[in-house]
C-alpha cells in the first residue's frame, strides 16, 4: 500500500476532467487563496476552512495525505500546497481505481494505521470509514432533497446509530478475531459496498462544491441517492414520532434493488393508526414491496422485506429476495439461503394453521412473525430460510411495542380482480380439498409429490 500514482499517470488523468469539473475545482482553489497567490495555499488555510464543510476528523485524514505525498523540488513552503496536489483527492475518487483509492485512504491514516508488516491496522481503517459515514449523514441536510422530506417529520440521528452504520458496512469483510484488514479485503469491501463508496465520493464532492450547490450537483452526476423520498405522511399524522433514525433507512434501502431505492411510501404505523392486526392488513394489502419494521419492548428494532404484495392465502407467496434485518442494537441483513420459499405467509381465520403475518422458517419457527393477536411475535432461534440468521428479537417471544409498514418504490397499479374472495372453490382442483392440512405438511418441511400432478385446465 505504498505511494499514490505517479506524476506522468496524474497528468494523464488530470486531462480527462471536464471543463465544467476544471472550472469548479479552480474556484475553490482560488477561494481558499482569497484573492492571495493562487499558485499554492497554505495547509492551514485548508484546515481552517475545510472544519468548517467537513469538521475536524475528516479534515485531518485528508491533510494527512497531502503530508504524504512528495513536494515538488523548488518548493520553499513544506507546508504549501499546490493546486495538483490540492485536487488529487478529487480525482483519485473520481477518474482512478480501486487500488488508488487504497493508497488514499491508507495515506490518510495516522502513523498508527500501519502495521510492520504493511497492512492496515482494522481500528484505524474502521474509525475512517466511520468518519465518512458520520461526516456524510451530517451534510445530507446541506444538499439531499429526500432528507427534508423525512426531517419535517422529526426524522433524526444520534452518532451512535451512524457508527453501528459504519461497523455494518464494514464487517461483511473481516473475521471478528483479527485486528489487520489486508489489501485484498480491503479492496473488496471498497469493491462490493456500494454504498460507502458513494458516500465517500459525495464527501470528497461536497468539499469542492460546497460554496455552490448548483457546481455541486454537477460534480455528482448519476449518482444515486442513498436515503429515499418520504411520501404519505401528512400533517394529519400529528401524534406521529419515527421509530428509526436516518441510518437506519440508509442501510435498509441500500440492500433493496435499485429500483426500489427512490421512495418509501408511508402505509402503516401502530403508533397512529391504532394497535390492531386488521387495520393493518386494510393498509397493507396490495400495495407492493413493503419494509415491516418492528420495535419490541426490548427495544430491539428489525424488519423484513417483502418483495411482493401482502395477500392473504395459505400458500407461502415472496421471492429469493425477500431478508429479515436487525437495525438496533445493531445492523445486520440475512439474505436467502434459497433452501425454502417461506418467505411470506398471511392469513387469518383459520382453526388449524396460524393466523397472522410471518417472513421465513415454519409454524412455532419463525424468523418474523406478527400474530393476529396484536401485540404477539415471535423470532426463532433458527430459520433456514434465511443466511447467517440470528434472532432478531432479544426473546423468542416477544411483545410488540411498536410497527410501521412502508410500501417501498413506486404505488402498483392495482388490477379489478386484486381483491378476489380467496375462498373462491369454483375453479379449485381435487388437489386443493383439506388444503389446510396440506399447507401444514409444506410448513413442516414435507415436499408435496403430488403438486405436479395437476390437470392444466384446473390451475390456479
Amino acid at each position: 500500500m505504498g505511494n499514490s500514482a505517479s506524476n506522468e499517470k496524474q497528468q494523464q488523468k488530470y486531462v480527462s476532467l471536464t471543463p465544467q469539473e476544471q472550472r469548479i475545482l479552480e474556484n475553490s482553489f482560488k477561494l481558499l487563496a482569497c484573492g492571495g497567490n493562487t499558485k499554492d495555499i497554505k495547509t492551514e488555510q485548508i484546515r481552517i476552512a475545510w472544519r468548517a464543510i467537513v469538521g475536524d476528523v475528516i479534515t485531518e485524514y485528508i491533510i494527512n495525505f497531502f503530508n504524504s505525498r512528495p513536494k515538488k523540488a523548488n518548493s520553499q513552503n513544506p507546508s504549501s500546497i499546490d493546486y495538483s496536489l490540492y485536487i488529487e483527492p478529487y480525482l483519485i475518487m473520481e477518474k482512478y481505481d480501486k487500488t488508488q483509492q487504497i493508497n488514499f485512504l491508507a495515506n490518510s491514516l495516522s502513523e498508527k494505521g500501519t502495521s510492520t508488516d504493511g497492512n492496515l491496522v482494522l481500528e484505524e481503517v474502521r474509525k475512517y470509514v466511520s468518519a465518512v459515514v458520520k461526516t456524510y449523514i451530517r451534510a445530507l441536510p446541506f444538499y439531499c432533497k429526500s432528507f427534508e422530506t423525512w426531517k419535517k417529520h422529526d426524522y433524526r440521528y444520534e452518532d451512535q446509530t451512524a457508527e453501528s452504520l459504519a461497523n455494518a458496512f464494514l464487517k461483511q469483510f473481516y473475521k471478528e478475531s483479527k485486528t489487520l484488514i489486508l489489501e485484498e479485503e480491503l479492496e473488496k469491501f471498497l469493491q462490493y459496498n456500494f454504498s460507502f463508496q458513494i458516500m465517500w465520493r459525495e464527501i470528497i464532492a461536497y468539499i469542492y462544491g460546497y460554496r455552490a450547490p448548483d457546481r455541486l450537483e454537477k460534480l455528482l452526476v448519476n449518482t444515486e441517492p442513498l436515503l429515499p423520498a418520504l411520501e404519505g405522511l401528512t400533517e394529519a399524522h400529528k401524534n406521529y414520532k419515527p421509530i428509526m433514525e436516518i441510518p437506519h433507512i440508509i442501510y435498509m434501502n441500500s440492500h433493496l434493488h435499485y429500483t426500489l431505492r427512490s421512495k418509501w411510501r408511508f402505509l402503516f404505523s401502530s403508533k397512529i393508526m391504532g394497535e390492531s392486526f386488521s387495520t393493518m392488513l386494510g393498509k397493507i394489502l396490495n400495495r407492493g414491496p413493503t419494509m415491516v419494521v418492528v420495535e419490541d419492548e426490548d427495544n430491539y428494532l428489525f424488519a423484513g422485506f417483502a418483495p411482493q404484495s401482502w395477500s392473504k392465502g395459505l400458500n407461502f407467496g415472496g421471492d429469493d429476495t425477500s431478508m429479515l434485518l436487525t437495525l438496533r442494537p445493531e445492523m445486520r441483513s440475512f439474505p436467502s439461503t434459497k433452501y425454502n420459499d417461506h418467505f411470506q405467509y398471511l392469513h387469518i381465520n383459520q382453526q388449524t394453521l396460524p393466523n397472522g403475518l410471518g417472513m421465513g422458517g415454519q409454524f412455532n419457527y419463525w424468523g418474523l412473525w406478527l400474530d393476529s393477536e396484536y401485540g404477539k411475535g415471535q423470532s426463532s432461534e433458527t430459520c433456514t430460510t434465511f443466511r447467517d440468521y440470528v434472532q432478531l428479537s432479544k426473546q423468542k417471544e416477544f411483545r410488540i411495542k411498536n410497527v410501521e409498514v412502508w410500501g417501498v418504490g413506486d404505488e402498483p397499479k392495482l388490477s379489478e380482480d386484486s381483491d378476489e374472495d380467496i375462498n373462491d372453490t369454483n375453479k379449485k382442483s381435487v388437489l386443493d380439498k383439506n388444503l389446510e392440512d396440506r399447507v401444514m405438511l409444506q410448513m413442516s418441511g414435507h415436499k408435496m409429490h403430488s403438486e405436479g400432478l395437476r390437470e392444466p385446465e384446473m390451475d390456479l
